[in-house]
């Protein structure tokens, strides 16, 4: 990975670190959310939750590779290219 990604992963991460606002917390709380220790990170696998709950595929593909702690590739299978002549 290059210096500006490295660099933007950084930044990312440390601004899903951040305590999430209390207009927010008392908006997920009212929406039946039970919230403990509420981070920007929250919000955001709160609102991946409802886009999968919602149907959205690609979400729900997210979630189960969140969960599961595989990523896409290591889910993905192979292809095998047979010729047919």
């Amino acid at each position: 990975m290059d210096d500006k990604n490295e660099e933007l992963k950084k930044e990312m991460s440390a601004i899903l670190n951040e305590k999430l606002p209390m207009p927010e917390v008392t908006s997920l709380i009212d929406e039946g959310f039970k919230i403990k220790n509420p981070k920007r990170r929250t919000a955001v696998m709160i609102a991946l939750y409802k886009k999968a709950v919602s149907g959205d595929l690609s979400a729900i593909k997210e979630l189960r590779s969140i969960v599961s702690g595989n990523t896409p590739e290591k889910d993905a299978k192979a292809v095998k290219i047979i010729e047919d002549i």
